[in-house]
């Protein structure tokens, strides 16, 4: 029986209230590794887009994701990368925009998220 082993990846999102006075949001990244061979995944920000620049920066002062992180992946298995989105006055296009880099392969999954 021959099987051919699949070299895939996926991202799950899942957005829960943080129950928290500072924060409004919790973003939960689930990446799982469907393959043997990849092993390294980074998680970062792309872009953070907000019309008021106030509400920029004090969005940036307490979020907990501005540098990439590096996270190392077995194969077959899945990891959970929570994020916390603070709370600000935004209007409803302002967005932050999340990627997940799979560094084997440099194969990129984009992640949209509205404050």
């Amino acid at each position: 029986m021959n099987e051919v082993l699949q070299d895939r990846w996926d991202v799950e999102v899942k957005i829960e209230d943080a129950n928290n006075l500072r924060y409004s949001k919790k973003v939960i990244l689930i990446i799982k590794n469907h393959s043997p061979y990849i092993r390294k995944f980074e998680v970062g920000t792309k872009s953070i887009n907000f019309r008021d620049q106030y509400s920029a920066l004090k969005f940036r002062i307490y979020y907990n994701l501005i540098s990439p992180v590096v996270i190392p992946i077995d194969k077959y298995r899945k990891e959970k990368v929570e994020i916390l989105i603070p709370k600000v006055n935004s209007s409803p296009d302002d967005n932050i925009i999340l990627y997940v880099k799979n560094l084997d392969k440099n194969e990129e999954k984009e992640i949209k998220i509205y404050v």
